[in-house]
């Protein structure tokens, strides 16, 4: 827009007119450079908290170590992490559809596990640097108390301005609480404003605010259709936003040239916007080489259909923080629907009940028989050798936490796994 300024006569309207385009240029600015404030919320806390630092430093060391081992992840190993989605709304179009928030979820789906159409073609620079995270995402059926659910809650609000987002992660400020952060990933959905789009909470806060942790996003950009941002109208705010919740900080490391703490993200000057064109400041004041900066990267600003990968790095950092901080997610029960769960009978024994709170019996056919209990991890929690009984009581409610466990008599030559949930 292209405005003349001889035609304000006036030099005080000339004045005030320079003032208010001020204001529109800088709001715009903004708007573009707050898209996301996880890291200036985590600012913020830290202010009020100064041991974060300390917790989140504690954390990177863990990290470094796991990613130096890589003695937990199981290859081919694949994560179902439950969400609930908290939609909190004041006018009626802001109470988003059911259908909205499954296309999320199958946006999710899609990032992680490297199923998006829009991924990179194998002859790209950065092809050989995309990875498979492994970990899916679902509604949760089962909510922190056993019942049955669909993963969504609805909570109307008086606040017609969300200025104090915070706020709307509790009930008692006309939000909703959240849900069992160690076992379910939380997201709370309502309009947010100046171009803001989403934020989340750093792992390494859970247990100190454990009542603060999961992930916002904007109305306008949750999902694939609805009322949406057109830059932002495919999901990948929340991809984003989840990538923080995992542990994975922006390509450029929130400084000119910082540091993501990932080595196979190629080092950004600062923050990318739009779409830009492949190459992206080649040879960059960071170190770049002819391919430029990783713009593509899920962890950086551009818009929506111009990201589309996490980097072999990215994902370890992601699986080292599912092996610290947020570790109780795989033993989450919240994806599986306990309907379905009966009790079964193997080859050499039957168990019941199925779901249990720990305790359970075990009838077996044989009186000498060897059976096993496996965290999701393949990890022994239970050994039973050499039992002469044909019925066994097992109590396990002060040995191993709630979630999903495996269990297989060693005696059969069909030793199949069988599904074993503790809630």
């Amino acid at each position: 827009m292209f405005l003349d300024l001889k035609k304000f006569k006036s030099k005080n309207m000339q004045k005030l007119l320079l003032i208010a385009l001020s204001f529109i240029f800088i709001t715009a600015a903004n708007s573009q450079n707050t898209k996301c404030v996880t890291t200036e919320t985590w600012k913020k806390y830290q202010e009020k908290n100064p041991s974060a630092e300390a917790r989140k430093q504690e954390l990177e060391k863990f990290t470094k170590k796991w990613i130096e081992g890589k003695q937990t992840k199981i290859n081919g190993q694949v994560i179902s992490i439950p969400v609930v989605v908290h939609v909190i709304y004041y006018y009626d179009e802001d109470n988003i559809s059911d259908e909205q928030i499954y296309s999320q979820i199958d946006v999710l789906n899609e990032d992680f596990r490297l199923l998006n159409s829009d991924s990179l073609d194998e002859n790209h620079p950065f092809w050989f640097n995309t990875a498979d995270s492994e970990i899916e995402f679902c509604l949760a059926n089962v909510d922190p108390f056993g019942n049955l659910t669909d993963g969504i809650t609805r909570t109307y609000t008086d606040s017609v301005e969300f200025i104090d987002r915070d706020n709307l992660k509790f009930s008692a400020s006309g939000g909703e609480d959240n849900w069992d952060p160690n076992s379910y990933l939380n997201f709370w959905v309502f309009p947010l404003s100046n171009g803001l789009l989403g934020y989340a909470t750093f792992p390494s806060d859970l247990n100190a605010n454990p009542e603060l942790d999961g992930v916002v996003v904007s109305t306008s950009a949750f999902g694939t259709f609805g009322n949406l941002n057109p830059s932002n109208n495919l999901g990948r705010t929340a991809t984003h936003e989840v990538g923080h919740w995992l542990n994975l900080r922006h390509i450029w490391g929130d400084d000119f040239c910082g540091d993501d703490f990932v080595g196979d993200t190629k080092p950004a000057e600062e923050a990318n916007y739009n779409c830009p064109s492949f190459p992206h400041r080649d040879f960059n004041s960071c170190g770049t080489n002819e391919n430029g900066e990783m713009f593509m990267n899920y962890m950086d600003y551009v818009d929506d259909a111009c990201m589309n990968m996490f980097t072999f790095g990215q994902v370890d950092r992601m699986w080292a923080t599912l092996s610290s901080s947020r570790v109780d997610l795989l033993s989450s029960i919240g994806c599986d629907d306990v309907s379905d769960i009966q009790e079964f009978t193997s080859n050499n024994f039957k168990l019941y009940p199925n779901p249990n709170c720990g305790q359970f019996t075990i009838e077996f056919i044989e009186k000498t028989s060897n059976l096993e209990i496996l965290d999701i991890l393949g990890k022994q929690v239970f050994f039973l050798k050499d039992n002469n009984e044909l019925s066994v009581k097992i109590d396990l409610t002060s040995k191993i936490k709630s979630g999903t466990y495996f269990i297989r008599s060693l005696d059969s030559k069909n030793n199949k796994l069988h599904k074993l949930v503790i809630k």
